[in-house]
């Protein structure tokens, strides 16, 4: 049997109880409906593998990697246009051979200075 200290906490929560089902709000609230979806809903929140932390996550990558996506199709298109020139005058692709990879005719000396 249970011990009158323990029976009053109950019977004062079972009071307690019956005061919020009184109240419009408490009415509410303490519906199984509304207490059920309101668990379903804070798990879904926070607790499941798809939760509102890890979609942040992945759009924040997913903007990260758009951003990357954009940047490198400028840098493509700045190459074909650079390739494009150098295929079209002999002159532009000498240059650049001797920039970039140091060739140099015989007879000729190189300098680097940096």
């Amino acid at each position: 049997m249970k011990s009158s200290a323990t029976m009053s906490i109950f019977t004062k929560i079972g009071e307690k109880y019956r005061e919020w089902k009184q109240h419009p709000a408490g009415k509410v609230l303490l519906n199984k409906y509304f207490v059920v979806g309101f668990i379903f809903l804070v798990w879904i929140c926070f607790f499941d593998t798809n939760n509102v932390g890890q979609m942040i996550r992945s759009r924040v990558t997913l903007k990260r990697q758009q951003r990357q996506i954009e940047f490198y199709k400028r840098e493509i298109s700045k190459m074909e246009r650079k390739l494009e020139q150098l295929k079209s005058e002999r002159d532009s692709l000498e240059k650049f051979a001797r920039e970039e990879y140091f060739y140099h005719q015989d007879g000729e000396d190189v300098y680097v200075i940096e």
